[in-house]
Formats: structure tokens, C-alpha cells, sequence
């Protein structure tokens, strides 16, 4: 099977050339359930090249050097652990965080381990009849 030079933009369901960037009109509605099922859809080009999982973000997220060439997750700055065949890497490209005034933030004390939340507030019960 061939493929065409159509692709489908997802977000407002039009067909587009693949070569020159025009919208192609007069394309049914089974034809583009039919190319998004093939993968012939557009793709941005917002894809990073240096994604891991953060364990304090919960997801993931683009890692970059911060000041003392450390690697940070540029989200929320905590640092994370990687191999040094990949900072190297990160090094080589030039992938380094732009720089932020922190002079006005403070930084979160850290919780203690087995710390609990108290409230002093008494909790009010209703009974359902």
C-alpha cells in the first residue's frame, strides 16, 4: 500500500499536503478516521531530547544543567540522578537552565519523617435520617 502525502491535523480535523502546506478539500469523514488510524497525522515538533522521570514531579519532565553543572528537572528543581555518559551529552548540546532570581523565593523547609498534619478544627458529623 502506498502512501499519500495527506496528513490530518488532529485538533481541527483538516486534511493538509504534506508537501506544500495547503489544505486539501473535499476529504470525507471515513477518509480522515481512516488516516488518523494509519498514523498519518501531524506531529509537533516540540519533542525534547533530554526527558526523564522526575520522582518529586511525578512525571516526566526535561532535565537541564543548573549553575554548578548539576542536572536538575526543570520544573521544580530538584536534583536528578543521571549517568555521565548522559550529562556529558546534555554538556555537548548546551543544554543549560536560564537563569532565575531566586532572591525573593524561599525554599520549603523539609517535612520530618513521620510527620502528621494536625488540624485544630473539630470535625462535624451529620447524621442522614
Amino acid at each position: 500500500m502506498q502512501q499519500s502525502n495527506a496528513l490530518l491535523e488532529e485538533k481541527n480535523m483538516e486534511v493538509v499536503c504534506q508537501e506544500c502546506g495547503n489544505e486539501i478539500a473535499g476529504i470525507s469523514i471515513a477518509m480522515k478516521r481512516t488516516l488518523k488510524s494509519f498514523g498519518q497525522i501531524v506531529r509537533s515538533d516540540q519533542r525534547k531530547a533530554f526527558m526523564l522521570a522526575c520522582k518529586s514531579c511525578h512525571a516526566n519532565r526535561e532535565i537541564v544543567l543548573n549553575e554548578e553543572r548539576k542536572t536538575v528537572c526543570k520544573v521544580c528543581l530538584e536534583p536528578v540522578v543521571v549517568h555521565q555518559a548522559f550529562k556529558l551529552a546534555m554538556e555537548a548540546s548546551g543544554v543549560k537552565m536560564a537563569k532565575v532570581d531566586t532572591s525573593d523565593t524561599k525554599k520549603a523547609a523539609p517535612k520530618k519523617k513521620g510527620a502528621v498534619k494536625r488540624t485544630t478544627a473539630k470535625r462535624k458529623t451529620q447524621k442522614v435520617q
